[in-house]
């Protein structure tokens, strides 16, 4: 069994490749993160160039919760809370 102490996602750069190639405007695209609770919480936060809003959330928001899906899975195996929040 692996040690979750010893991997820690790179959330950011998994964020950044799973978004980018969405974009039109890659160069645009944000992310920041703010870690809390000792590193148990972590906030994840993307901005990108209003043209590109509808290849990111896709039809009914199916392509973001994907997005969404993905971090928080990565974030499951370390034993840690990752969201995701969208800003313009």
């Amino acid at each position: 069994m692996v040690n979750p102490d010893s991997v820690r996602p790179d959330y950011r750069q998994l964020t950044i490749f799973l978004v980018k190639p969405l974009l039109d405007s890659p160069e645009q695209l944000v992310v920041s993160s703010e870690t809390t609770l000792g590193g148990r919480r972590i906030r994840l936060r993307i901005a990108f160039d209003g043209e590109d809003k509808g290849r990111v959330f896709g039809r009914g928001g199916r392509t973001i919760n994907a997005i969404r899906a993905l971090v928080e899975c990565a974030g499951r195996a370390a034993e840690q809370d990752v969201n995701l929040e969208v800003y313009e």
